[in-house]
């Protein structure tokens, strides 16, 4: 089926791209451990480590933000909302995800058209590593395109729940 496929597909994205985001975040730490260790023992400071650590941050944040969202892991209020029936609470949840999805495609087209701006006029980091611009802009596009469509999951998940009173075995886990 269509929908399964999809969620399947987007799932694996998710979930491939915060397995990415946490190997990242490894060598970000690695990266700042040799800058302290170049710095304060070689009295001799690297001129990339800073900048391409904030690349590899911005990855990661905007990356890992679906796979958040599909682990349930993202800031919810729940004061008023846990008062509420389950079905209740599954369908604010399909209302907030609307918003969600609509909000995150507003960001990813902005994201791409910052990409646009960046090839188009050549843009690179005023820094000594000259990185072409695209490249770091390339995540608020992807993060959010992709985070868009695990909104659009958690919409086809939450909306089933409502038709059948039933979540299905891997949703369970993730709520």
């Amino acid at each position: 089926m269509m929908i399964t496929l999809y969620k399947k597909t987007i799932n694996g994205l998710s979930a491939a791209m915060g397995w990415l985001c946490g190997i990242g975040t490894l060598v970000m730490g690695l990266i700042l451990f040799y800058e302290v260790v170049r710095r304060y023992f070689f009295n001799s400071p690297t001129i990339w480590t800073q900048e391409v650590s904030v690349y590899i941050f911005m990855w990661c944040m905007f990356g890992g933000a679906s796979y958040a969202l599909q682990k349930g892991k993202h800031v919810n209020i729940d004061l008023l909302t846990v008062k509420l029936s389950p079905k209740a609470q599954s369908k604010l949840k399909v209302l907030t995800s609307f918003f969600g999805a609509l909000f995150c495609s507003e960001i990813a087209v902005q994201g791409w058209d910052m990409i646009e701006s960046a090839v188009k006029y050549q843009k690179h980091s005023p820094t000594p590593l000259h990185v072409p611009l695209w490249i770091p802009q390339s995540a608020l596009f992807l993060g959010f395109t992709l985070l868009a469509l695990q909104f659009v999951v958690l919409i086809i998940e939450e909306i089933a729940f409502i038709r059948t009173g039933e979540r299905d075995s891997v949703q369970e886990v993730n709520h």
